[in-house]
């Protein structure tokens, strides 16, 4: 398993596996690689793109907000999305950010995958989404300064 920094050549998996199989709004997802206020990675199983996370910055405030987190099906509940997110976590300390934060629907697992990973609930929008199903969005923060 390996974690790297996206470039331009991983920008058709990533809107494949998006749109096969999250079903996200579509994103501008050359623009979130070639960004100087995002980044993404991609986590990488025999050399074959099979997650992928992200990080927007707001400097003003020294933060830096998920973009996602995904894994594909057949490889989700082996702890890839662990891996990813204590990549975010190390790679934002060695930068000195102050937090980290993550939106995920309120029934969506990634909620569960947060919480594990010692994110804690800091607000919810719901009028975030419009679904039909109705879910709220649940805002969540790692405290990167005092861990």
């Amino acid at each position: 398993m390996k974690i790297r920094q996206a470039n331009l050549k991983d920008v058709k998996t990533i809107e494949g596996l998006n749109k096969k199989y999250f079903r996200e709004r579509e994103r501008d997802w050359g623009k979130l690689i070639s960004s100087k206020n995002s980044e993404m990675f991609v986590l990488e199983l025999n050399k074959k793109v099979m997650g992928f996370t992200g990080l927007e910055y707001q400097k003003w405030n020294n933060t830096a907000h998920v973009i996602d987190i995904f894994i594909h099906p057949s490889h989700k509940k082996k702890g890839y999305g662990t891996k990813l997110i204590k990549f975010l976590i190390k790679y934002l300390k060695n930068k000195k950010y102050r937090s980290l934060i993550a939106e995920a629907p309120s029934l969506n697992p990634a909620l569960i995958l947060y919480l594990k990973n010692n994110f804690r609930i800091c607000g919810f929008n719901d009028r975030y989404y419009s679904n039909k199903s109705k879910e709220i969005a649940i805002f969540l923060s790692y405290d990167l300064k005092t861990r």
